[in-house]
């Protein structure tokens, strides 16, 4: 799975979760990776230096992926730092609602729902026209499993809006050599450290020895899928079923 000399913009990857193995895995595989974060300077920061110091190329860029603002100056920082962007993986989504439908907050549910669909309604036509021009792209969206759901209404809801954002975009842009798919987990824990992190990309022990789904079970197929061996995978939704 080999993604070298590829640019790719990892949303949300400062924190303890799927990003930042994404955006560990993605510069194991050659990619040049822009770190995004909102809050965890620090955290983003360590990541960049880990990959650096393993001889690969990663900045991190802080910007508010659910404002178009914060859009445009992550992709910005990323045509600037590395000429391009051919892979985007649109993690951050909406909050938690529990709400049933009769006693829904419906102001919180819209802002989760406006959430999920933001990132890509704002990355799309940023990355997009770039990556038709060189004919190679890959749009990865993380949703939620799509038997395995949550007993929140607004967070399914959300969710749900989210795939269909995504995959009614395959078609045109398959016509210009660009795969748009969806990860779909069920529960994922998270990763204490980075150095665990780290560990888990490395493949040791902790990857070995691991008995249910990863960040870095999500974070190697997403590699797969920006590789060639995902060439011609597109508009599908790879589920990650939790041994509960």
């Amino acid at each position: 799975m080999n993604c070298r000399g590829k640019v790719a913009i990892v949303t949300g990857a400062a924190g303890d979760g799927m990003g930042r193995s994404i955006a560990l895995t993605l510069a194991r595989e050659g990619a040049k990776v822009v770190v995004n974060y909102r809050t965890s300077e620090q955290s983003a920061r360590a990541i960049v230096d880990h990959i650096e110091r393993r001889e690969g190329s990663a900045i991190a860029v802080k910007a508010d992926v659910f404002e178009a603002d914060g859009c445009k100056t992550l992709v910005d920082a990323a045509v600037e730092r590395f000429g391009q962007v051919d892979i985007c993986i649109i993690g951050p989504g909406g909050g938690w609602h529990p709400e049933s439908p009769e006693g829904l907050a419906s102001a919180g549910a819209l802002e989760d729902l406006q959430q999920e669909v933001a990132p890509i309604f704002y990355l799309m036509p940023l990355v997009l026209p770039g990556m038709y021009a060189r004919g190679w792209g890959r749009i990865i969206g993380l949703a939620m499993h799509p038997r395995m759901l949550s007993p929140a209404y607004a967070y399914n809801v959300g969710k749900a809006a989210r795939v269909q954002a995504l995959l009614l975009a395959q078609e045109q842009a398959w016509k210009n050599g660009v795969t748009v798919n969806v990860i779909a987990p069920g529960p994922v824990a998270a990763i204490e450290s980075l150095e665990g992190a780290v560990e888990m990309c490395d493949h040791g022990i902790a990857w070995q020895q691991r008995t249910n789904i990863t960040p870095q079970d999500v974070a190697e197929g997403i590699a797969f899928l920006c590789s060639e061996a995902g060439r011609f995978i597109t508009g599908s939704v790879l589920p990650y079923v939790f041994h509960g």
